[in-house]
């Protein structure tokens, strides 16, 4: 699990089977949620504005509910802070996304389909 932990971790966010847009989570925070101010703006009305954050320090990445009117579940379960590994799967909404080792350069937009 320690070796799991050690690697930057990629993110791929999708709805349903929709992987249109892909992020890399580096040392800082990624917020995610409906306000167009996000790092990751999810247009779903069962996603609050500021709804959870990832964020990586040194090799580890963490996400945190940011007391979202739905919640944040990991692998279904409610969380308020977790660490994040490779297979986890998060759920804000309507909205999941999925921890992969996968590493990119390129944020796209989602297609709102």
């Amino acid at each position: 699990m320690i070796d799991k932990m050690k690697q930057l971790l990629g993110m791929l966010i999708r709805r349903k089977d929709d992987f249109s847009i892909v992020a890399e989570l580096h040392h800082g925070e990624v917020i995610l949620g409906r306000s167009k101010q996000c790092t990751v703006s999810i247009e779903d009305p069962t996603v609050s504005a500021l709804h959870a954050r990832i964020y990586t320090y040194l090799s580890v990445s963490y996400i945190e509910d940011l007391d979202s009117s739905n919640g944040t579940f990991v692998n279904d379960k409610a969380v308020k802070k977790r660490i994040l590994l490779p297979g986890d799967i998060i759920r804000l909404g309507n909205y999941q996304l999925i921890v992969d080792k996968r590493s990119s350069h390129t944020i796209e937009k989602a297609n709102n389909s």
